[in-house]
């Protein structure tokens, strides 16, 4: 029996006439993909969708909805094997209905929060030419089985890597199969292309070039592994553009960065793990990527990887702190963060547009219920609901973007270089009756005023786009009668940002006083609202409009 699992012979030859499955449904190509294509309009060299230069085997499992049933069968003494090494590879028999596969190399696979072994729901690898010469499944020599522990749609890997497509970087494709392991029920699974030779010919000219596996806590730093290259000792590209990035004149790094780096294309691969919330990845923590060597242009260029746990902090800014060196180092630089916020708009305003996500989602996800069903009856019950979390945090994240990017102030632009003069305000009131006025005083100045007879709230306020730093909002105020009640007791006069308390409260009676407020912004493009603001019980106070301005201080 053992000599079956190890036949030489391959038992597929050619390509098959498919069988019928319960998940075989022909749909239109992907809609994001095609509405990528007006990206075509946006200014010039901005991104474009990912063009494959070569063919595109498994469209029918990627673009036409096909999900397999895949039946595994590994002898007993491979199965000790994985067990005791996971990640080596054995030999396994896949069978696909009438179709039958022997020789398939076979190993587990998984980070920290998705392996699982051999007696639960193991994810796996699966090289179908590693041992059969010419043996593809679907058109793929290799391909992975990812149990979805993380994502219960099993939805995130295919739309997040449609949307990285769809920006003009090249990913993986992904799809759904259901998997069984020695007539073992394992359930609903992801499926997704490998990142080999097969895959890389589809985007460059050039699939020589070294491969390096980012995985946790990476970068090109530190010690990444070689996946594939025909000379896996050449380090010295991956060392250019460690020193590129680590160059402390910007004017030079951004010289370097061009040179080392498809600068362009990993602008996109950042906006888009930004955009999605990929908090696992490269960017935010040097995770799920890899970096190819395109040796045609003699650049590198980042991929994704593992994006199952999208769309899930959808609180993420635009312009996050970025832990991997290459994110943070091009972000430094003025040019490359403003072509990057040029980037997250057109992606914005072109890509992320919720109906057309939307519907794609309902389309994959009414493919996937009905053969979920057919694995896991339970699951399937709740499976739509699931479906329309993950469709709602998707609208919330968009909205959100929406809300930052294109309602957001405009960048502002220091004079001196440090000092911006404040003269848009725009009068608020939050409670009670008090009176706002812009008016002429009797000494010449322009004054903001605020005055109430009873407890109540006024403010004016204005916004501002800001980079990371420290700031200072100051401005000249008097104050007559100010007083506190009990209701207000934490009121006063003065001057802060929108969610933070005064820095000098002030009450009673003042004459012409400059009044600061320091602050800091943790994140580049944060729009921070200004407050000149009266809460008090009776009272009224004058902000001197000429005086009112912002420091950006060292």
């Amino acid at each position: 029996m053992k000599t079956i699992w190890r036949a030489p012979q391959r038992l597929r030859l050619g390509k098959p006439s498919r069988p019928n499955h319960p998940g075989s449904l022909v749909s239109p190509l992907c809609a994001l993909l095609l509405l990528a294509a007006a990206l075509t309009a946006a200014r010039s060299g901005a991104a474009q969708p990912a063009q494959p230069l070569g063919d595109s085997p498994a469209e029918d499992l990627f673009t036409d909805g096909l999900i397999p049933r895949i039946a595994i069968e590994i002898a007993p003494a491979d199965m000790d094997r994985l067990r005791t090494r996971p990640r080596t590879y054995v030999s396994a028999i896949v069978r696909e209905g009438p179709i039958t596969y022997t020789n398939v190399s076979i190993r587990l696979k998984g980070g920290p929060g998705s392996f699982r072994p051999l007696e639960d729901r193991p994810a796996f690898t699966l090289n179908f030419g590693r041992l059969a010469e010419g043996q593809k499944f679907h058109g793929l020599k290799k391909l992975h089985l990812n149990n979805s522990v993380q994502d219960p749609t099993y939805l995130s890997e295919k739309i997040g890597r449609e949307l990285f497509e769809a920006a003009g970087v090249p990913a993986p494709r992904a799809g759904q199969a259901t998997v069984d392991l020695n007539r073992r029920q394992l359930g609903m699974y992801v499926l997704v292309e490998g990142i080999d030779q097969q895959f890389l010919r589809r985007y460059f000219k050039d699939t020589k070039g070294n491969l390096y596996d980012g995985h946790s806590q990476s970068d090109v730093t530190q010690g990444m592994r070689t996946n594939s290259g025909d000379d896996r000792r050449d380090r010295s590209r991956l060392k250019a553009l460690a020193a590129a990035a680590q160059e402390p004149d910007l004017n030079q790094r951004l010289v370097a960065l061009e040179t080392t780096l498809d600068l362009d294309r990993f602008l996109s691969f950042l906006a888009v793990e930004v955009m999605i919330c990929h908090w696992d990845g490269y960017a935010l923590n040097r995770n799920n990527f890899r970096i190819y060597h395109d040796r045609q242009s003699d650049r590198m260029v980042f991929l994704p990887q593992g994006v199952d746990q999208i769309f899930q902090r959808h609180k993420i800014q635009p312009f996050p702190p970025m832990t991997g060196l290459v994110a943070k180092s091009a972000l430094e630089i003025p040019q490359a963060r403003e072509r990057y916020r040029e980037r997250l708009v057109q992606l914005l305003t072109n890509v992320f547009q919720i109906p057309v996500l939307t519907n794609h989602l309902n389309q994959i996800a009414a493919r996937v219920q009905p053969v979920l069903a057919t694995v896991d009856a339970q699951e399937a019950e709740s499976y739509l609901s699931r479906v329309a979390g993950f469709r709602r945090r998707i609208q919330q994240r968009v909205n959100s973007l929406t809300a930052q990017l294109l309602s957001s102030s405009p960048a502002v632009k220091f004079d001196n270089p440090e000092i911006l003069p404040l003269s848009a305000w725009e009068p608020k009131i939050e409670s009670g009756h008090p009176i706002l006025r812009k008016e002429q005083g009797n000494d010449g100045r322009t004054v903001l005023h605020i005055a109430t007879q009873e407890f109540g709230t006024g403010s004016w306020r204005t916004k501002v786009l800001l980079d990371a730093g420290q700031y200072r909002l100051e401005g000249k105020v008097r104050l007559q009668g100010v007083k506190l009640s009990g209701e207000n007791s934490k009121g006063g006069a003065g001057l802060r940002i929108s969610h933070r308390k005064f820095g000098r409260k002030l009450t009673g009676d003042l004459e012409w006083t400059t009044l600061p407020f320091d602050f800091e912004v943790p994140q580049d493009h944060s729009d921070v609202e200004l407050v000149c603001e009266l809460r008090a019980g009776q009272g009224q106070v004058w902000f001197d409009l000429g005086s009112l301005r912002l420091i950006r201080r060292e």
